[in-house]
């Protein structure tokens, strides 16, 4: 099994699991909502941009580079540490970072290509 398949099995395996855990995931934009949903992410996503205030737990998954960090640093702040499932960001860096990538619409391309290996 290739390196981006491994991805993107652990990313399912993940978002499955979120689906149990989490009701809600703070993205950049909307290309980061639609990967998500492709991969079956089924909670609420909200928009980095536009969100004022979360109930529960909230997964923030802002790009891994410098701008997307800072996002998440600041939303960190506004809905309160021990409200930010930190897990979820830092398996998903891990995942993405083992195959070159550090956004999050990277993984439309590992579904893409899943989807033409599983027809």
């Amino acid at each position: 099994m290739d390196k981006e398949t491994e991805a993107f099995l652990e990313l399912k395996n993940l978002v499955e699991k979120m689906n149990e855990e989490i009701s809600c995931v703070i993205v950049e934009g909307r290309k980061d909502k639609e990967a998500l949903v492709r991969i079956g992410y089924k909670g609420d996503i909200i928009y980095a941009d536009r969100f004022k205030k979360v109930n529960g737990r909230v997964v923030i998954l802002t790009d891994f580079d410098e701008e997307g960090k800072e996002i998440a640093k600041r939303i960190k702040r506004n809905v309160g540490e021990k409200n930010v499932d930190n897990f979820f960001r830092n398996e998903f860096r891990k995942i993405l970072k083992s195959i070159g990538r550090d956004d999050i619409q990277s993984i439309i391309n590992l579904c893409k290509k899943y989807e033409k290996i599983s027809d």
